[in-house]
């Protein structure tokens, strides 16, 4: 077999160049400190590294919602809390408004607070963002979420009820806001209609009015209108809130009152004795009841009315319609919080999720500096060995043996 110099010095040159191929992305990596230098080096890890990097830029989007639910949530959660305290106080100052030894002066201080706390309720609906948006207006951010009209006081609320929802993860999202109405709630308020009948004569009559028992006095020949007047005063003192009214239909009076809050339930009255005069029970039938809706800031007016008017009856139905304010707005701020721990339970999972894919990115694309630095050296050794057989190999000559 006949081998020409040519195929040598060839074959030679390619060992070296492959080796110092070699040599040259060992150095490369361990300059860079990366396996994989080029995406020509390994395709199926380069797939595998783009999939990897692309999670993680999810992961980057959906940690930047996060944060912007956790600020928005926390901010609702400091003025809903603000606004708790704030109901708290108005119901204390309900009930204290309700004890008989109040004076109409002592009525009117607490008004005056009364009023105040409304104010800052309507600031808190209307509380906007470090962006200037409105929180409680649904998708109307730009525009106030209550307006009030400045002749009647009627607080009207102006934003709309669509929410948007924003991703925290690939198969969960959370609302990212919330309308006014739904923390703001209005409360049904029963109505209900009553006749009284047994009327007659001069004395005094009675009917019940939930746990109370509703007692006036009828004059001698006392006009409709007066029957109806010692009717409302009994209401009154008593701390119903509630209307006396009268309708004459071929001279005879038909008497009926309506009611609204916790004494809206009335019965037939009782036989009692009062300063040694007998008392007569009336019959009380129920004519209707309905229900309407009262909206929030509708109900603190109505508390501020009846304390501005000493009108026991609205101060007393203030306390239970209050009471269940504070209680709704109890729970949506428990909602709030209850979306602030998820954040944070969220926020953990995607940390954890995070590591897990680092871990995997650093092995397919860090460097294993031991083995690389093994490697490097082996290809040193072998490119010196294949220069020093070439050096051999090109003084080898036939002339030599001539």
């Amino acid at each position: 077999m006949k081998i020409s110099s040519s195929y040598l010095f060839d074959s030679a040159l390619r060992n070296l160049q492959s080796s110092q191929t070699d040599v040259a992305r060992s150095r490369e990596q361990l300059a860079s400190g990366k396996n994989l230098v080029r995406a020509s080096d390994d395709t199926s890890k380069l797939r595998s590294i783009e999939t990897l990097e692309s999670y993680l830029k999810k992961l980057d989007s959906f940690d930047s919602n996060l944060n912007y639910l956790k600020d928005r949530l926390n901010l609702e959660e400091g003025v809903l809390g603000s606004a708790s305290d704030i109901l708290m106080r108005i119901k204390e100052l309900s009930i204290q408004a309700a004890n008989d030894t109040m004076s109409t002066t002592d009525l009117d201080i607490i008004a005056t607070e009364a009023r105040n706390l409304r104010e800052e309720l309507f600031s808190i609906a209307n509380t906007r963002d470090v962006e200037g948006n409105y929180i409680f207006s649904g998708s109307r951010t730009e525009s106030p979420a209550y307006s009030r009209d400045q002749l009647t006081d009627a607080v009207s609320y102006q934003g709309d009820n669509r929410q948007s929802r924003i991703a925290i993860n690939e198969t969960r999202d959370l609302e990212k806001n919330r309308d006014g109405q739904s923390i703001f709630q209005s409360i049904s308020r029963n109505q209900s209609s009553y006749s009284i009948s047994g009327i007659s004569g001069e004395g005094n009559f009675n009917f019940r009015a939930g746990s109370l028992t509703i007692e006036f006095f009828v004059e001698s020949r006392a006009s409709t209108e007066s029957v109806v007047s010692s009717i409302q005063r009994a209401l009154d003192e008593s701390g119903v809130a509630g209307t006396a009214a009268a309708t004459t239909i071929d001279g005879v009076a038909s008497y009926s009152i309506s009611v609204t809050g916790q004494h809206s339930e009335l019965n037939d009255g009782i036989l009692v004795t009062q300063d040694n005069s007998e008392t007569n029970a009336l019959t009380v039938t129920k004519r209707n009841e309905q229900k309407t809706s009262e909206g929030f800031f509708s109900i603190l007016g109505d508390f501020v009315a009846g304390l501005e008017s000493a009108d026991r009856g609205k101060i007393n139905r203030a306390i239970s319609e209050i009471t269940v304010l504070q209680e709704d707005m109890a729970i949506v701020l428990g909602d709030v919080g209850s979306a602030v721990n998820n954040l944070d339970r969220q926020s953990d999972i995607n940390s954890d999720t995070r590591l897990r894919v680092d871990q995997l990115l650093s092995g397919e694309k860090d460097l294993d500096y031991a083995q690389a630095v093994t490697q490097f050296n082996q290809e040193m050794v072998r490119l010196e060995a294949t220069q020093a057989s070439f050096a051999k190999v090109a003084q080898l000559s036939l002339f030599d043996f001539i």
